[in-house]
């Protein structure tokens, strides 16, 4: 199993981070591709908490709401004619 990298820029900054840290290019980038995927991984997390969150927040406003007096409504029926015009 190989991997190819073509790219003049990803060889050079795979070669200097290892150089730093006196390791392989291969383990830099494996380090690297295994943090990036991390760090997306807690963004969708945080994400998804958001949308939890969010939902709860929503259910918790429309079951705080009172109910609608009887023979209320919101359909406007009144405000217009048989054909559809504003009576």
């Amino acid at each position: 199993m190989g991997l190819n990298i073509k790219n003049e820029r990803v060889h050079q900054l795979a070669k200097e981070l290892a150089l730093k840290r006196n390791s392989t290019m291969t383990a830099v980038i494996l380090d690297a591709l295994e943090s990036e995927l991390e760090r997306d991984q807690a963004r969708s997390d945080e994400a998804q908490r958001h949308r939890i969150k969010a939902r709860e927040q929503f259910l918790a406003h429309r079951d705080s709401m009172k109910e609608l007096p009887a023979g209320y409504t919101s359909s406007h029926d009144d405000l217009y004619d048989e054909d559809g015009f504003p009576a």
